[in-house]
Protein backbone atom coordinates (compact mmCIF):
# COMPACT_ATOMS: atom_id res chain seq x y z
CA UNK A 1 0.00 0.00 0.00
CA UNK A 2 2.67 2.32 1.17
CA UNK A 3 5.00 1.48 -1.45
CA UNK A 4 3.05 2.82 -4.67
CA UNK A 5 2.27 -0.36 -5.75
CA UNK A 6 -1.14 -1.66 -6.43
CA UNK A 7 -2.91 -3.72 -3.06
CA UNK A 8 -6.17 -5.12 -2.81
CA UNK A 9 -8.24 -2.04 -1.00
CA UNK A 10 -10.63 -4.50 0.44
CA UNK A 11 -8.74 -6.71 3.10
CA UNK A 12 -9.68 -7.42 6.68
CA UNK A 13 -6.84 -6.44 7.96
CA UNK A 14 -6.94 -2.39 6.07
CA UNK A 15 -10.35 -2.73 7.76
CA UNK A 16 -9.48 -3.11 10.94
CA UNK A 17 -6.95 -0.34 11.06
CA UNK A 18 -9.22 1.86 9.66
CA UNK A 19 -12.18 1.07 12.37
CA UNK A 20 -9.30 1.90 15.03
CA UNK A 21 -8.97 5.18 13.02
CA UNK A 22 -12.27 5.92 12.72
CA UNK A 23 -12.94 5.67 16.33
CA UNK A 24 -9.49 7.57 16.92
CA UNK A 25 -11.58 10.69 14.67
CA UNK A 26 -14.82 10.41 16.42
CA UNK A 27 -12.93 10.66 19.80
CA UNK A 28 -11.07 13.66 18.54
CA UNK A 29 -14.00 15.36 16.86
CA UNK A 30 -16.08 15.24 19.96
CA UNK A 31 -13.54 17.09 22.34
CA UNK A 32 -14.90 20.33 23.07
CA UNK A 33 -12.79 23.13 21.12
CA UNK A 34 -11.53 24.89 24.79
CA UNK A 35 -9.82 21.31 26.09
CA UNK A 36 -6.56 22.21 24.63
CA UNK A 37 -4.67 19.44 26.37
CA UNK A 38 -6.73 16.41 25.44
CA UNK A 39 -7.07 17.45 21.89
CA UNK A 40 -3.44 18.08 21.19
CA UNK A 41 -2.72 14.32 22.74
CA UNK A 42 -5.87 13.01 21.02
CA UNK A 43 -3.89 14.03 17.76
CA UNK A 44 -0.79 12.65 18.93
CA UNK A 45 -2.59 9.14 19.39
CA UNK A 46 -4.21 9.37 15.85
CA UNK A 47 -1.31 11.27 13.67
CA UNK A 48 2.08 8.84 13.22
CA UNK A 49 4.17 12.32 13.85
CA UNK A 50 3.11 15.59 15.37
CA UNK A 51 6.24 17.26 16.09
CA UNK A 52 5.80 20.03 17.67
CA UNK A 53 2.68 22.66 18.33
CA UNK A 54 -0.33 21.83 15.86
CA UNK A 55 -3.54 23.19 15.74
CA UNK A 56 -6.08 20.79 14.17
CA UNK A 57 -10.17 21.68 13.78
CA UNK A 58 -12.26 19.19 13.93
CA UNK A 59 -14.41 17.71 12.04
CA UNK A 60 -11.70 15.88 10.10
CA UNK A 61 -11.69 12.89 8.53
CA UNK A 62 -8.77 10.07 7.78
CA UNK A 63 -8.31 6.43 6.31
CA UNK A 64 -5.60 5.29 8.82
CA UNK A 65 -4.25 8.66 11.06
CA UNK A 66 -0.56 6.67 11.15
CA UNK A 67 0.84 8.48 7.81
CA UNK A 68 -0.05 11.62 8.50
CA UNK A 69 3.11 13.72 9.93
CA UNK A 70 3.58 17.13 10.67
CA UNK A 71 6.55 19.42 11.45
CA UNK A 72 6.53 22.26 14.20
CA UNK A 73 3.83 25.35 13.78
CA UNK A 74 1.17 23.92 11.55
CA UNK A 75 -2.77 25.23 11.22
CA UNK A 76 -5.49 22.72 9.58
CA UNK A 77 -8.80 24.07 9.51
CA UNK A 78 -12.10 22.71 9.74
CA UNK A 79 -13.19 19.74 7.64
CA UNK A 80 -9.98 18.43 6.66
CA UNK A 81 -9.87 15.01 4.57
CA UNK A 82 -7.09 12.59 4.59
CA UNK A 83 -7.14 9.91 2.80
CA UNK A 84 -3.66 9.05 4.07
CA UNK A 85 -3.28 5.21 2.25
CA UNK A 86 0.20 6.58 1.48
CA UNK A 87 2.15 9.19 3.88
CA UNK A 88 1.22 12.58 4.21
CA UNK A 89 3.53 15.03 5.31
CA UNK A 90 3.69 18.81 5.99
CA UNK A 91 6.94 21.09 6.74
CA UNK A 92 7.04 23.59 9.44
CA UNK A 93 4.79 27.02 9.45
CA UNK A 94 1.76 24.97 6.68
CA UNK A 95 -1.71 26.80 7.05
CA UNK A 96 -4.61 24.60 4.93
CA UNK A 97 -7.83 26.21 4.65
CA UNK A 98 -11.31 24.29 5.44
CA UNK A 99 -12.33 21.57 3.55
CA UNK A 100 -9.50 20.70 1.87
CA UNK A 101 -8.44 16.73 0.47
CA UNK A 102 -5.01 15.06 0.70
CA UNK A 103 -6.35 12.20 -1.54
CA UNK A 104 -3.00 9.70 -1.77
CA UNK A 105 -4.74 6.86 -3.04
CA UNK A 106 -6.18 6.20 -6.85
CA UNK A 107 -7.29 3.60 -8.94
CA UNK A 108 -6.56 2.28 -12.10
CA UNK A 109 -8.01 3.90 -15.35
CA UNK A 110 -8.75 0.44 -16.74
CA UNK A 111 -11.99 -0.95 -15.68
CA UNK A 112 -10.16 -4.48 -15.96
CA UNK A 113 -7.46 -3.77 -13.75
CA UNK A 114 -9.64 -1.74 -11.44
CA UNK A 115 -12.57 -4.03 -9.91
CA UNK A 116 -12.20 -7.69 -9.49
CA UNK A 117 -14.11 -10.92 -7.93
CA UNK A 118 -17.73 -10.55 -7.48
CA UNK A 119 -20.03 -8.11 -5.20
CA UNK A 120 -22.19 -11.03 -4.16
CA UNK A 121 -21.47 -13.03 -1.19
CA UNK A 122 -18.88 -11.44 1.80
CA UNK A 123 -17.65 -8.49 0.98
CA UNK A 124 -14.05 -9.64 0.79
CA UNK A 125 -14.72 -11.21 -2.22
CA UNK A 126 -15.56 -8.48 -4.37
CA UNK A 127 -11.59 -6.05 -4.78
CA UNK A 128 -10.62 -2.95 -5.31
CA UNK A 129 -7.42 -1.93 -7.02
CA UNK A 130 -5.69 0.89 -5.10
CA UNK A 131 -2.30 2.63 -5.90
CA UNK A 132 -1.25 4.99 -3.25
CA UNK A 133 1.77 7.76 -3.69
CA UNK A 134 3.00 9.94 -0.97
CA UNK A 135 1.80 13.88 -1.13
CA UNK A 136 4.40 16.28 0.73
CA UNK A 137 3.73 19.85 1.66
CA UNK A 138 6.87 21.86 2.22
CA UNK A 139 8.07 24.67 4.97
CA UNK A 140 5.66 27.92 5.02
CA UNK A 141 2.96 27.05 2.29
CA UNK A 142 -0.41 27.96 2.44
CA UNK A 143 -3.33 25.68 1.06
CA UNK A 144 -6.77 27.46 0.42
CA UNK A 145 -9.96 26.27 1.36
CA UNK A 146 -11.45 23.86 -0.61
CA UNK A 147 -8.22 22.72 -2.65
CA UNK A 148 -7.70 19.20 -3.64
CA UNK A 149 -3.77 17.21 -3.36
CA UNK A 150 -3.95 14.15 -5.70
CA UNK A 151 -1.83 11.43 -5.13
CA UNK A 152 2.16 12.10 -5.35
CA UNK A 153 2.13 15.56 -5.59
CA UNK A 154 4.63 17.41 -3.32
CA UNK A 155 4.78 21.12 -2.93
CA UNK A 156 7.64 23.58 -2.53
CA UNK A 157 8.28 25.05 0.56
CA UNK A 158 7.20 28.63 0.57
CA UNK A 159 4.08 27.75 -2.22
CA UNK A 160 0.50 28.89 -2.35
CA UNK A 161 -2.04 27.03 -3.59
CA UNK A 162 -5.81 29.09 -4.19
CA UNK A 163 -8.91 28.03 -2.88
CA UNK A 164 -10.61 25.60 -5.06
CA UNK A 165 -7.47 24.51 -6.89
CA UNK A 166 -7.45 20.46 -7.44
CA UNK A 167 -3.44 20.22 -7.43
CA UNK A 168 -2.77 17.49 -10.18
CA UNK A 169 1.62 17.98 -10.57
CA UNK A 170 3.83 18.75 -8.43
CA UNK A 171 4.76 22.42 -7.30
CA UNK A 172 8.18 24.65 -7.39
CA UNK A 173 9.24 26.62 -4.21
CA UNK A 174 7.84 29.73 -3.65
CA UNK A 175 5.05 30.01 -6.30
CA UNK A 176 1.29 30.83 -6.19
CA UNK A 177 -1.06 28.49 -7.98
CA UNK A 178 -4.71 28.26 -8.85
CA UNK A 179 -7.35 26.45 -11.14
CA UNK A 180 -8.93 23.23 -11.92
CA UNK A 181 -5.96 21.68 -12.84
CA UNK A 182 -4.01 24.07 -10.78
CA UNK A 183 -1.13 26.26 -12.60
CA UNK A 184 0.81 28.52 -11.61
CA UNK A 185 0.28 32.10 -11.89
CA UNK A 186 3.52 33.52 -10.38
CA UNK A 187 6.14 33.66 -7.93
CA UNK A 188 5.59 34.78 -4.63
CA UNK A 189 7.91 37.41 -4.75
CA UNK A 190 6.86 39.17 -7.78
Amino acid sequence: MISGMPYHAVDAELFALQATAARKVAAYNSIASDDHEARDAALRDLFGRVAGWALVQPPIYVDFGIHIHLEDTCFINTGAVFLDSADITFGKRVFVGPRVQFLTATHPVKPEERCFGTPEGPLLNFGVTNIAEPITVGDDCWIGAGAIILPGVAIGAGTTVGAGAVVTKSLPERVIAFGTPARIVRSVDE
